[in-house]
């Protein structure tokens, strides 16, 4: 049985905000659109990748809007 505990109506559009950040990265990347991940992020944006979910050390690591535009090149 899973325990409900009330939220602010604040807390309430923070989720919902987070929720549709998540869908529409994953709505980019299902359909490889990269100007539109892009668009997701800041231009300062730190995106960091875990491949390896044993390794602490990240696989890849970005420190810029650019610099994702440049990895989808590469991919």
């Amino acid at each position: 049985m899973s325990r409900h505990t009330a939220i602010s109506p604040t807390e309430a559009a923070d989720r919902l905000s987070i929720r549709e950040l998540v869908e529409a990265y994953a709505h980019c990347a299902d359909r490889r659109d990269a100007k539109g991940q892009m668009a997701l992020f800041t231009k300062e944006t730190h995106f960091v990748v875990y491949m390896n979910v044993k390794d602490p050390t990240p696989s890849q690591e970005l420190h810029s809007r650019e610099g994702l535009r440049l990895q989808s090149l590469q991919s």
